[in-house]
């Protein structure tokens, strides 16, 4: 798989996620997404998304500002360990981001190789007419000097 293909496999995870943590905890996108709301089920909602953005999808620390604002890699790691703790004890909130993981993950896999393979049709087309394009041009400007030979 080619980093463009990742990047989009990516891209589909953390977007389902969003999606599945916003239903499950009953949150807007905007709180999850900046580091502003103190309310329990926002930092609980946004301390699952950093994890599975750490843990699941490896993204680290310091690149974790990316997608919430606000965030400091110091909070992302406070945050993780404060999980990872919570995991080993609480059997409630693991079963809930047992819930979470599987929701999340249950993404049309088919649907994303397709919108994988049109953007590369789409890439390949656009290679073809810019080949098309400098031939043709080649073509023309051979053409010219012929012309201007006899």
């Amino acid at each position: 798989m080619d980093n463009r293909t990742k990047e989009l496999f990516k891209y589909d995870r953390i977007r389902k996620a969003k999606e599945v943590l916003l239903e499950l905890f009953d949150v807007e996108l905007c709180y999850l997404e900046n580091n502003t709301n103190r309310k329990k089920e926002v930092i609980e909602a946004r301390r699952f998304f950093i994890y599975y953005l750490n843990v699941e999808l490896k993204i680290p620390y310091n690149r974790l500002k990316d997608y919430i604002k606000g965030l400091h890699h110091s909070t992302a790691m406070y945050q993780c360990k404060k999980l990872e703790d919570l995991l080993k004890i609480e059997k409630p909130l693991r079963n809930k981001y047992n819930k979470f993981l599987v929701l999340a993950n249950d993404f049309d896999v088919l649907d994303t190789l397709l919108k994988i393979k049109r953007k590369q049709a789409d890439y390949l087309n656009m290679e073809i007419r810019d080949l098309n394009t400098n031939l043709k041009n080649k073509l023309y400007e051979n053409i010219s000097k012929s012309k201007r030979n006899f």
